[in-house]
């Protein structure tokens, strides 16, 4: 946050070199929010799906409860749709996302990861084992397609495979691009798998 900050004012300052400085604030922020993206999930989303367990088998919700999940679920739409907005802002090859935009996008993130937080709860309430076995069988899927498309986020090789694998994690919730290129047919076939997974999920319960 202070090298973006840093670069931000360097931006202002200096005219004659202000879109380079702009440029380089626009990376760097673009790390600072995928790294800020990882943490959510890593914390909100495993917080979510326990919360809305503990309901289901209490048969009953405290407002804090509700607050507090809600909360958890506009953090995570928020952080996908904001990143995304950031993202294509930090393109000079693409066009800027409208606001109009980013809420669409944030509407859809909060269905797509409400559906499967709620699937996965629902299923975890029952079977707590299978769902341990579940949850590590589509990581370990996630991860090596991760890893098998090739990502470049980090400096060296093991660094990499790290970072994929976390990035698994966050394919156990939702969706959302790590490789340069046309995405439709990866996001389509993931939305595919989901579907499926979480079709049976709810069936089983």
């Amino acid at each position: 946050y202070i090298r973006t900050l840093y670069l931000g004012i360097m931006s202002r300052r200096q005219k004659e070199h202000q879109r380079r400085w702009y440029w380089a604030m626009m990376f760097e922020y673009a790390d600072v929010n995928m790294l800020r993206l990882l943490e959510t999930f890593l914390e909100s989303a495993p917080q979510l799906v326990l919360q809305l367990c503990i309901m289901i088998r209490e048969n009953r919700a405290e407002t804090l409860q509700c607050i507090s999940s809600l909360g958890s679920l506009l953090s995570l739409a928020w952080v996908l749709a904001s990143y995304h907005k950031l993202l294509r802002d930090s393109r000079d090859d693409q066009r800027s996302m409208s606001y109009r935009g980013a809420l669409l996008h944030l509407f859809w993130r909060l269905f797509t990861i409400s559906s499967r937080v709620l699937s996965l709860a629902l299923f975890a309430s029952l079977f707590h084992i299978y769902f341990g076995i579940f949850v590590v069988l589509h990581w370990c899927a996630m991860a090596f397609w991760v890893v098998h498309g090739g990502t470049d986020f980090c400096m060296s090789k093991w660094e990499e495979v790290l970072f994929n694998m976390v990035v698994g994690i966050v394919y156990i919730f939702c969706w959302f691009n790590v490789k340069e290129g046309r995405t439709r047919y990866r996001m389509v076939a993931y939305y595919i798998v989901v579907l499926a997974e979480n079709t049976i999920l709810t069936g089983l319960w």
